[in-house]
């Protein structure tokens, strides 16, 4: 009789940790929906290379990720579309020198975007957000060497394996992860 018992209990553990483990990698996706258009994206920006860059690396995580498939339009069960609303670079540290001498050595490349994401099948919005992201950059030649933590992470040059080329174009690359992987966080997370 025990042993019934504890075959029955290990069965309802099997069961739920199955049930758990096919959740946990699925997330909250709606059910019904399966894979995803992504709309070719609009740049409201100056900065042409940043479309080019969020497209390529918004396909990469989803298939890496492996949780929609990307398909083209008349296919697809829902739709992303990606507008970039501006691409700034600002000041973020200043030094003063003498008298009213001063020099900026770190800029804050900040890219925002609105992202929708619809549902097909149901004819939702299934979330509608903007998201603004950065990265950091000084004056050097080489972001690997500018003794600054670029992306917010505590990491700083050879410690941290974003950190690789220009200053600016690194910069931007950094603040386009974070915006893809916030994307991917909100499809995920959704209900």
């Amino acid at each position: 009789m025990k042993l019934i018992k504890k075959l029955t209990y290990f069965g309802i553990l099997l069961l739920l940790m199955q049930s758990c483990s096919f959740y946990s990698t699925k997330g909250t996706i709606p059910i019904h929906i399966k894979d995803v258009y992504i709309k070719p994206i609009q740049n409201n920006s100056i900065d042409q290379e940043v479309v080019n860059l969020l497209d390529i690396q918004l396909n990469q995580l989803l298939l890496n990720q492996n949780i929609l498939k990307i398909v083209e339009y008349d296919e697809a069960d829902s739709k992303i579309e990606i507008t970039i609303l501006e691409v700034l670079d600002s000041p973020y540290t200043i030094n003063k020198g003498e008298q009213f001498d001063t020099e900026v050595t770190e800029w804050k490349l900040s890219v925002k975007a609105k992202v929708v994401w619809l549902d097909f099948k149901k004819g939702e919005t299934l979330f509608d957000a903007t998201i603004n992201e950065w990265g950091l950059y000084g004056n050097d030649l080489d972001i690997s060497s500018d003794g600054i933590d670029n992306d917010g992470d505590g990491l700083i040059d050879s410690e941290d394996s974003d950190e690789i080329g220009s200053p600016r174009d690194s910069a931007r690359f950094i603040a386009i992860n974070k915006i893809s992987e916030k994307i991917l966080t909100k499809i995920t997370s959704t209900w």
